[in-house]
């Protein structure tokens, strides 16, 4: 895994996306994520709470996609 700087809620909401899915499916979801954050902000980059969201809508199956936002959404530091 990437050394990623996690600011605000952004490693509770990484741990909670893992943990929404399915056993069978968890190593999958974490080496796709990975690979996104990687993609996204490079190797020991910092993921922001908004870049986590932008991930999570981008890799998140459709049918599972308001589950996570309902989890997820709550987290949101308050501005």
């Amino acid at each position: 895994m990437a050394d990623f700087i996690y600011s605000g809620n952004t490693k509770e909401m990484y741990n909670s996306i893992l943990e929404l899915s399915p056993k069978p499916f968890r190593e999958m979801t974490k080496k796709q994520m990975d690979k996104a954050l990687t993609d996204s902000v490079g190797d020991g980059g910092e993921i922001t709470e908004e870049k986590m969201m932008e991930i999570v809508k981008a890799t998140t199956p459709k049918a599972f996609l308001p589950m996570a936002l309902k989890v997820l959404e709550p987290m949101l530091t308050k501005k």
